[in-house]
């Protein structure tokens, strides 16, 4: 992986799946730690292996950092920033840019089974999520005209507590899901991180920004539209409708107005 070479797989180059084979064969309590630049297929070390750290580029101090995880001084706390999809799916035309056609791709339109998705990742502890404010939750209203002039604002708050036996990073990702045919799959629409010694808790707030309920239509215009949409934070779930005619927030910039006669902008 370098620049100006593009893969012809994303699975393992050379011999190295062959190589981490024979080190599970000899000792199956093996931790394979993935130093890459971008996904990779690993279906058969996800099958066999007991766990993986994505490393991605770690820079001068990685070493340390991957061995206070593995050592257990530190709780891995990250999350994934892209989905890694397994080895057929190169098989995908990539002159084909649409996000959503032939089985789709990222997390917003992707069909298929993906190993992993954008946001996955472990800790040595356990977290509990619980809505701070139950009654403000489900079946809330917002009006299109509302919430496209920033008069609304779609907000939540959530209580995560560490209910393991270990001190740890907690990054809480809210998570938007439409019910139109064109809309994503889900979109992130906020997160929040928050350290937690065993048997504390925190309160995270996310807000929604009015663009992430938006979509650009062939005119170029970026609308909010009546519909139901679901909330997804960890394993809680909640709804809420917007109801209201279609409501342009802000057109995108008309370039031939912009330009003068000399060519500047």
């Amino acid at each position: 992986e370098k620049e100006g070479h593009d893969r012809t797989t994303i699975t393992l180059p050379g011999v190295q799946l062959q190589l981490v084979q024979q080190v599970v064969a000899a000792n199956k309590n093996t931790v394979v730690v993935l130093i890459n630049g971008g996904p990779l297929a690993i279906e058969w070390i996800k099958e066999n292996v007991p766990a993986v750290v994505e490393a991605l580029y770690p820079g001068e101090m990685g070493g340390d950092a991957i061995a206070n995880i593995l050592f257990g001084k530190v709780s891995p706390s990250g999350r994934l920033p892209y989905t890694i999809y397994p080895a057929d799916f190169i098989q995908r035309s990539f002159f084909d840019m649409s996000l959503r056609d032939n089985g789709g791709c990222t997390y917003r339109y992707y069909t298929g089974t993906p190993l992993w998705t954008f946001g996955d990742g472990m800790s040595y502890t356990t977290f509990n999520y619980s809505w701070s404010r139950p009654s403000q939750i489900e079946g809330r209203r917002f009006h299109t005209m509302r919430l496209g002039r920033g008069d609304d604002v779609i907000d939540y708050t959530v209580t995560v507590k560490n209910t393991g036996s270990v001190a740890s990073d907690e990054v809480v990702l809210g998570f938007l899901i439409g019910k139109l045919p064109d809309t994503p799959q889900k979109e992130l629409f906020d997160f929040g991180r928050v350290h937690l010694g065993p048997g504390e808790s925190a309160i995270v707030h996310l807000s929604m920004p009015p663009e992430v309920l938006s979509s650009v239509g062939k005119d170029g215009l970026q609308e909010i539209q009546a519909q139901e949409y679901e909330i997804q934070v960890g394993d809680l779930r909640s709804r809420f409708i917007v109801e209201g005619e279609s409501f342009k927030i802000f057109d995108l910039p008309n370039i031939k107005k912009r330009h003068d006669k000399r060519g500047r902008f």
